[in-house]
């Protein structure tokens, strides 16, 4: 992990004005929480005030929560003035990755974030505050990081926030994490509202819930040591995390793909449970020159326009790179559905 001259984050931001705060389309509860703890340092630390800007559906029970029990209040991305702000700061995301659209006509002042990319980012000749480090299990670990530097105490709201962020990208550090990730998961714990934290976890779930995940028991085909799982057209993208997230539990499989096109991009997540894996430049692989992705360690996601090719056309492409990667046989393919008791 390397750790920045945090003096440079304090250089970078103005003396005076309105900050804009932003993530990735479609956020979850890292770029969540990491969105919280910047915006409670930049207000205690350096006493600059600043809007979230969130673009794309939160749908995700959870994630939807998240946002209601710590009132994450957001504009979204269409009511943005520029002539309000002075800098914007882009977190769990680069600006140069296609699922990451920080409002124009606003200066990027800083970036942070902890996964891979392979494009490269306008920011980077810029005098932009830039820590990207793929090391950490969660970009919320590197905001906690980040207000301890100057000793700012994460508050009840903002703790419950940073911690949600960890132990869904860390899978409550099982997955990736870091010592310092530990370090901060504890500490965090303490100050977080665990009533909060309660409710986040198990909240109702509509009965769409239940329809999708009937549909994506349907759609799954086991290819060896695969599971893909091409839903067609889906409501919301964090549908194909969702299900990406739940066929990765499945006995005695080792990798979970899935996606679905929604608002002109097919979207796509690959998770695996291989120790040591590193699932992004499996599906940098998949998605090829047409698509692009981000990732770290056993998560990725990543997605494809939807125009050129058809999303019948998509599914095949994606289909075949998978099983050509895994070395999957059209013998060794079979519905899920047909191995259930």
């Amino acid at each position: 992990m390397n750790h920045p001259d945090f003096a440079s984050f304090a250089a970078a931001l103005p003396s005076e004005g309105k900050l804009v705060l932003c993530t990735h389309r479609h956020p979850d509860p890292d770029g969540l929480g990491a969105l919280v703890g910047v915006q409670q340092l930049l207000l205690e630390k350096f006493d600059i005030q600043s809007d979230l800007v969130l673009e794309g559906r939160i749908r995700r029970a959870e994630n939807v929560a998240m946002r209601r029990m710590l009132r994450i209040e957001a504009l979204p991305k269409g009511a943005v003035d520029p002539a309000v702000y002075c800098g914007a700061i882009v977190v769990d995301a680069q600006p140069a990755f296609s699922h990451t659209h920080p409002p124009g006509g606003i200066p990027i002042l800083g970036v942070i974030d902890h996964h891979d990319a392979s494009e490269k980012s306008e920011d980077d000749e810029s005098n932009a505050f830039r820590w990207v480090d793929s090391n950490f299990g969660a970009t919320s670990t590197m905001i906690w990081s980040l207000m301890r530097a100057f000793e700012i105490e994460p508050n009840e709201r903002t703790a419950t926030a940073l911690f949600c962020g960890i132990r869904y990208d860390t899978n409550d550090l099982a997955r990736d994490s870091t010592e310092l990730d530990e370090t901060a998961y504890f500490s965090l714990q303490r100050l977080a509202n665990r009533a909060w934290i309660g409710a986040i976890d198990h909240p109702p779930l509509p009965r769409d819930y239940f329809r999708q995940m009937a549909r994506a028991i349907d759609s799954c085909e086991v290819s060896g040591i695969v599971l893909l799982t091409l839903l067609g057209e889906v409501d919301s993208p964090e549908t194909v995390a969702e299900v990406a997230d739940w066929f990765v539990r499945l006995e005695g499989q080792q990798w979970s793909l899935a996606g679905g096109a929604c608002d002109g991009r097919y979207q796509v997540s690959l998770r695996t449970d291989l120790p040591g894996a590193d699932a992004y430049p499996a599906l940098r692989y998949i998605l090829g020159r047409e698509g692009s992705c981000g990732g770290h360690g056993r998560m990725a996601g990543g997605q494809i326009p939807v125009g050129e090719m058809s999303v019948g056309e998509i599914e095949s492409l994606i289909s075949r790179r998978a099983r050509e990667l895994f070395g999957v046989t059209d013998e060794t393919r079979e519905p899920l559905s047909s191995t259930r008791s």
